[in-house]
């Protein structure tokens, strides 16, 4: 009995927690990606394609390599909210 109320209270803290970096507006929950970084390197030459993505910050960059670029130079974790303008 008492291991199955940890296991409830276990899942149901686990439902309430939220990550404070992402954007909540009107109550409503805003779920993000994380962007593929690892395979770059310290300052890649990002192509110039549009790609739209929105990120965590705010921002709308023009292609998810430019996010990167954004992570490793502000050292936030920066994820993708959308591919799209925010």
């Amino acid at each position: 009995m008492a291991v199955r109320l940890w296991v409830v209270a276990l899942a149901l803290s686990a439902l309430l927690i939220l990550d404070r970096e992402m954007p909540v507006s009107a109550g409503k929950l805003v779920f993000s990606r994380m962007p593929i970084c690892e395979h770059m390197a310290e300052s890649p030459d990002c192509s110039q394609s549009s790609n739209l993505v929105c990120g965590t910050d705010g921002v709308t960059y023009d292609n998810e390599c430019q996010l990167c670029l954004a992570r490793m130079k502000t050292k936030q974790d920066i994820q993708i909210v959308k591919d799209d303008r925010c």
